[in-house]
């Protein structure tokens, strides 16, 4: 049987943030492009996704200056709790920022770019890509797809980036989660809407925190729990993940073996990676997250501005090498402010010794102090000016 073959500008290979991204922000641009964008998804929205769901004024902004409203079901988290041992800071906002359900916030942006005229295949997986001079060449379960340029935003777990054999000094942070259904009236984060980052487990070789963040699942309540594992000395012993979530759900009188336990990994962001080659871009997970705090849809809706500025760019002057887009990426404030929370992770992450960690916990708590966020009226922001170009 003769497989159907369809040609397209662009081809973007996952319908999450930052594929979606891509495709509003060209659509944004110029509405034609809607007509030269495709978007396939081996998934189906709205689709389970394990994500601690948080979402900073990084993120809320970008969707603002796309004209969305963020309106998928979420919890407002006006003050932020940091533990290490007896020592505790706080940070403040109205919101702090928020807690979505990957399922319905993905479901949401997928809505958002359909609405615009843009084509989503979902249930379609993709099966082989091969990268010619002029053209990629994808084969999905359904047809053929000749692409000018291909997005892979395809996550952590990238197709394309194995198939490509994709090779950089990438790292990996690992995470486990689970979601307890609570009493939002007796639960001291709903009522005050705090979330907690406790550090404490550090001191059993994380690299990273224990994480409680209410949220709602279907309208019902739950706290999202979970730890986050940055690896960011991966010569160390890995962490026993399931011994430390199992101990600080004790901690807080739940028992780890009631809960249905998820895991996922999250590909670390390094300004030295390979974010491009001819024809072939890759935007949020499938580049690089957040390896400090693991913040992952902030940062994958800016991937989506950076591409189709690269792609709307590289349209207009016929070169599809995409040499510069790591440029591109690096020159714009959100990914030097992503840079310099690898940097953090690299230093935080490999304090050997419990005092050291303490004395920097008192640092922090007093650098708090000079900023805004010990106001709790304090709703953050940027300036008019987008914070996503470039500086002059």
């Amino acid at each position: 049987m003769t497989r159907q073959i369809e040609h397209v500008d662009v081809l973007i290979a996952g319908s999450g943030p930052s594929g979606t991204s891509t495709a509003l922000h060209l659509v944004q641009h110029d509405p034609a492009w809607a007509q030269r964008i495709l978007v396939v998804d081996k998934a189906v929205h709205p689709r389970e996704k394990l994500c601690g769901g948080g979402v900073t004024h990084l993120g809320t902004d970008i969707l603002a200056r796309l004209g969305l409203r963020f309106e998928p079901r979420h919890f407002l988290v006006r003050e932020v709790c940091l533990v290490y041992e007896d020592k505790v800071f706080t940070f403040k906002g109205n919101p702090a920022f928020r807690v979505t359900r990957r399922d319905e916030f993905d479901h949401w942006l997928v809505q958002q770019a359909e609405a615009r005229g843009v084509t989503v295949r979902q249930g379609e997986a993709i099966l082989d890509i091969a990268v010619e001079d002029e053209q990629v060449v994808v084969t999905t379960e359904k047809r053929t797809i000749h692409a000018r340029v291909v997005v892979a935003a395809d996550g952590s777990r990238s197709f394309i980036r194995r198939r490509l054999k994709w090779d950089d000094d990438s790292r990996v942070a690992r995470l486990l989660e689970v979601l307890t259904p609570e009493d939002a009236r007796r639960q001291v984060e709903f009522r005050d809407g705090l979330a907690i980052f406790d550090f404490t487990p550090m001191r059993d070789g994380l690299q990273g925190y224990y994480w409680d963040f209410p949220s709602y699942v279907q309208g019902e309540s739950f706290m999202n729990r979970g730890v986050f594992d940055s690896r960011a000395r991966p010569e160390r012993d890995k962490a026993d993940l399931p011994g430390v979530l199992g101990r600080s759900l004790a901690e807080r009188e739940r028992d780890l073996q009631a809960y249905q336990l998820k895991g996922h990994p999250i590909r670390w962001f390094h300004k030295d990676g390979r974010f491009s080659r001819p024809r072939v871009l890759l935007v949020g997970d499938a580049a690089g997250a957040d390896p400090l705090m693991g913040e992952g849809i902030s940062f994958a809706l800016g991937y989506g501005q950076v591409a189709a500025g690269a792609i709307v760019d590289a349209f207009a002057r016929q070169d599809f090498s995409f040499a510069t887009y790591r440029d591109r990426l690096l020159a714009t404030p959100l990914f030097r402010h992503l840079w310099r929370r690898t940097q953090a992770a690299r230093i935080a992450y490999r304090l050997n010794y419990p005092w050291l960690v303490r004395l920097g916990w008192r640092a922090m708590r007093l650098a708090l102090r000079f900023t805004r966020w010990r106001d709790r009226d304090y709703q953050p922001g940027v300036a008019p000016r987008l914070w996503l170009e470039a500086e002059s």
